[in-house]
């Protein structure tokens, strides 16, 4: 009698605690404390629903879509299938903090409190952007990203060792801005200042640049013209040392060149639009042997009237 009460028991323990784990289930997308952006999927798992309803911030979404193949929740809950997901664009919440919340047949069984960035708009068009990040996924690669107009964000589109990008190609300076020790002396971000050149890496490491600095009505232009020396974290520009910020699709340098009496630290960011143009023997023969920097800073001091 005594051992057919303790098996029942077992019995009913064993069909609680199955129960238990049936019930399991976790929201993996979006995690709390992170930033959202763009359009992606809010997913996660569940081993028992039938269906999976999301609310935002109390309003209801819709019901996910269930049943995607998951073989990591096989050992907890005995089937594979059991991954849900919803796409959803994170401009609709125009930027601020939310709660998102998962409810499994009725019952509310994940949450989480997320952040989400945003652009100014529902859905951007018309735009393009590339960049290279250094030193990831790791240390010595790098990884090109692209931006995505379907997923209304930037994506992943190679990896490769951090010197691959090589700096050869033409490009247009799209940036310019410069700091002395009084403070900003100008930007090309800020009214009135405007900024336009190329330059040029070819693969004999010979260079060439144009550069025009534009305040108002006055502008001053200036061409450089010599060798390069690519030292991967650093360019070496006729003698004059670089930091090399970004490099690849985008190029961005940060030097520093001596302004009259003070020294200034230049920033300045261009975009490659293609390969190296041909070397122009006649025009380089007339071109300073400069580096960019102290090119750029002399442009600043010809627009003493502009600058502030």
């Amino acid at each position: 009698m005594c051992n057919g009460v303790r098996n029942t028991l077992a019995a009913v323990l064993v069909l609680l605690l199955a129960g238990g784990a049936q019930a399991t289930g976790n929201l993996e997308n979006p995690q709390h404390g992170a930033t959202e952006s763009g359009i992606a999927a809010i997913t996660g798992w569940h081993c028992t629903a039938r269906t999976i309803e999301l609310r935002m911030d109390g309003a209801v979404l819709g019901n996910a879509g269930i049943g995607t193949p998951r073989a990591d929740t096989a050992g907890v809950c005995g089937r594979s299938d059991t991954g849900f997901s919803y796409l959803y664009n994170y401009a609709l919440l125009k930027g601020g903090t939310h709660r998102v919340d998962a409810y499994a047949d009725g019952l509310l069984f994940a949450s989480a409190t997320f952040n989400v960035g945003y652009l100014g708009g529902e859905f951007l068009t018309g735009l393009s952007a590339s960049h290279f990040i250094a030193d990831f996924p790791s240390k010595g690669v790098g990884a090109h990203i692209v931006w995505s107009q379907p997923k209304q964000n930037y994506v992943v589109t190679q990896v490769e060792p951090l010197l691959s990008p090589s700096l050869v190609g033409t490009y247009t300076l799209r940036h310019v801005s410069m700091f002395v020790s009084n403070g900003l002396a100008m930007s090309s971000l800020a009214p009135g200042w405007s900024v336009e050149g190329t330059m040029n890496f070819r693969s004999d490491r010979s260079c060439s640049m144009w550069f025009r600095l534009s305040y108002g009505t006055q502008s001053s232009d200036a061409s450089i013209a010599g060798t390069y020396d690519d030292g991967g974290y650093y360019v070496v520009i006729n003698g004059e040392t670089d930091l090399v910020v970004e490099r690849g699709d985008t190029l961005t340098i940060h030097t520093l060149a001596q302004s009259g009496s003070d020294w200034g630290s230049v920033v300045f960011s261009a975009t490659r639009v293609g390969p190296a143009a041909v070397a122009n023997a006649a025009a380089e023969r007339h071109a300073a042997a400069l580096g960019v920097g102290g090119t750029i800073a002399q442009l600043v001091s010809g627009l003493s009237g502009g600058v502030r």
